[in-house]
Parts: structure tokens; C-alpha cells; sequence
């Protein structure tokens, strides 16, 4: 019997990559939900973990480089894609510690997708229709996060290369895309879609009273909180193939 299950991090994905199961990444704040973004505007994203590597395999095909948000054209803000949505050079290579991690990890041959608040619906029925065509398990991976701390009102993130924890804004999301597959689900994975069921006429509060929205908001960025905590904005199903993210023909 196949079912949906869920996992966090890089390690759960390398499980399921090892286990042939289809694999939807979770990356909400705001790698997944930027990519999302880019692919429903025409680019192709390149995801990348290591900034200076990023920036050499950039010059070698010649992309665009992400860099920070407010100083570069194109950063893991959403709202970069929009406002450069008419840029010629249509190729990113987009630097993220946690969600292009796990994407790094996809190997050929591997059915592996990008989800978010964003576009949950059309990429949970997405995973529920090739589940069923080729009988394959599906892991919805969240991304996870730093950890973090609160100093007074300032949320931290410890400088050490620490293991990715819990992420709330990443479970609502794999809970969004887990509540579109109607297919059997994993104690994990049906709690996880009881938890977004429950509580998604609270996305933006909930978002936004995290660690990482609290920390967006703490250096200027709530606007990116505001626009992905949208539920099936897009219709649009980012693929990832080959170390790029395309849009599914």
C-alpha cells in the first residue's frame, strides 16, 4: 500500500531518495515559496548551498547570482522575481543553506518537486496523480531551520553549523500539500495535515509569529511574510532535475 509520509531536513530526504519515494521539498520562509515565485514568471532556478561555489557555477553558464535581500536583483525574496519578473537573463543560481540543500540531494532519476503555501493544491494533486500512475510513496520533506534563540525582543540564530530543527511555517506548508493527496498517510503525515486543517484561517499569524517571520520582520522584510503565507496562489509546479528547477511542462 502506498501512502504520504513526512520528514525534515536533508536526512529525511536522503531517505526517501534511497526509498524511491516522490519527494516534495518544504522551504516556506522562503526559499521554496521564492522559487515558486521565479518559476511562475518564466525563470530557471539553479539551488545552491555554498554561496562561493554558487557564484563560480553562476559566471559558468552565465546566470544571475542571488544575493541579499534589498541589495541584490534576485534574493531568496519572493517579491525580488516580481519586480525583476521582466529580466532577459531568465537563469538564478539561488543560494540557500536549508531548502537547496535538500534539493542538492536529488539524484537523477528521482520524481522531486518544490511546494509551498503557495502552491500547495496543484502540487499535493500533482504528487497524489504520478503516486498512483507508477505506485510510489510520497515524502513531503520541510526544510527545517537554524536554531534559533529570543534575546528581548530579537530573534538569534546561532552561528554554529547546527543540525535543521523544527520549523513551523515549513510543517503548515507540508500540512497544506499533505491535505490536497488523498492517499494514505503516515501517523506524521495525518497529524501534520490535522495541524494546517485546524488552523488555516491562521496562515499569516501563525507565519508571522514564528522565528522566521519574526526574524523577516525584525530586518524589514514583512512583505515577504504577507505574500507567501497566500494559499494556492500559483498554479505552477516547480521540478527539480538534474541540479535546476524548471516548471513542469
Amino acid at each position: 500500500m502506498i501512502e504520504v509520509k513526512l520528514d525534515w531536513g536533508t536526512e529525511g530526504l536522503n531517505f526517501a531518495v534511497k526509498n524511491n519515494n516522490i519527494v516534495v521539498v518544504v522551504d516556506v520562509l522562503r526559499f521554496s515559496s521564492a522559487v515558486v515565485t521565479a518559476i511562475a514568471n518564466g525563470f530557471v532556478i539553479y539551488p545552491i548551498s555554498n554561496f562561493e561555489k554558487g557564484k563560480i557555477f553562476a559566471d559558468s553558464i552565465g546566470a544571475e547570482i542571488s544575493g541579499e535581500t534589498g541589495k541584490s536583483k534576485f534574493s531568496l525574496s519572493p517579491l525580488s522575481f516580481l519586480k525583476n519578473r521582466d529580466n532577459k537573463n531568465k537563469k538564478v543560481v539561488l543560494y540557500s543553506p536549508n531548502g537547496a540543500a535538500c534539493c542538492e540531494l536529488v539524484k537523477n532519476g528521482c520524481i522531486a518537486y518544490i511546494g509551498s503555501l503557495l502552491n500547495a493544491k496543484v502540487v499535493g494533486k500533482q504528487a497524489f496523480k504520478i503516486a498512483k500512475n507508477k505506485n510510489l510513496n510520497v515524502t513531503i520533506v520541510a526544510a527545517g531551520e537554524k536554531r534559533a534563540t529570543i534575546s528581548g525582543e530579537k530573534v538569534l540564530y546561532t552561528k554554529e553549523n547546527s543540525r535543521r530543527v523544527f520549523a513551523v511555517e515549513d510543517y503548515l506548508g507540508c500540512g497544506a500539500i499533505i491535505s490536497y493527496i488523498n492517499l494514505p498517510k503516515s501517523p506524521e503525515a495525518e497529524i501534520c495535515e490535522s495541524a494546517f486543517v485546524g488552523l488555516k484561517d491562521k496562515l499569516k499569524e501563525l507565519l508571522f509569529n514564528s522565528f522566521s517571520g519574526r526574524y523577516l520582520m525584525q530586518n524589514n522584510k514583512s512583505k515577504d511574510v504577507d505574500f507567501v503565507s497566500q494559499l494556492n496562489y500559483y498554479n505552477v509546479i516547480p521540478v527539480i532535475s538534474k541540479g535546476k528547477i524548471d516548471l513542469l511542462k
